[in-house]
């Protein structure tokens, strides 16, 4: 089984938990992949065009910011690597839902491994509070079955049951 593990930088823990039992159970091939998100940047410089003039040294900037982006991106990855030894590493630039899909029909993944949502972005205002954009377009467009791992929590359990309503005689 080749198994798809999305990391954030955050969820490394999380993936490990959800991935271990595969892997007990037998041969299992380990990916590893981190995506550097590039709409943001891309994004931002945009706005920057439209609203003021372009930045005399953007090139220098840009390449910085490049730079330290492929070194978060390999750290992750090394993480990664430390605890999933063996594991084919992909480093992928783009958009990460795309890029993960992508990657998983390329790669021939049997399971994408993902979480809901980075705990960086829990405070959302707009949009579900259960799925960031990332793991619902994963979910939707992937080419094999997606393991969504949430963290496990006993704070909001047991759910609160509210009686059902009588249905109303016709």
């Amino acid at each position: 089984m080749r198994i798809l593990c999305c990391l954030d930088g955050s969820n490394l823990e999380q993936i490990q938990s959800a991935v271990t039992p595969f892997m007990e159970a037998g041969q299992s091939t380990i990916g590893i992949i981190y995506v550097i998100d590039d709409g943001p940047r891309d994004e931002m410089a945009r706005k920057r065009d439209q609203l003021l003039r372009p930045l005399r040294h953007a090139p220098m900037q840009e390449s910085k910011i490049a730079a330290a982006e492929v070194a978060v991106a390999q750290d992750i990855l090394f993480e990664g690597k430390q605890v999933f030894s063996g594991a084919e590493s992909l480093q992928k630039t783009g958009r990460p839902e795309r890029e993960i899909v992508n990657a998983a029909a390329e790669w021939d993944a049997d399971m994408i491994v993902i979480c809901p949502r980075n705990p960086q972005h829990t405070n959302t205002v707009i949009g579900p509070k259960s799925v960031g954009h990332v793991a619902r377009f994963v979910v939707d467009h992937a080419p094999c079955p997606v393991l969504l791992v949430r963290k496990k929590t006993h704070e909001t359990f047991p759910i609160k049951r509210t009686p059902s309503k009588p249905l109303r005689e016709l």
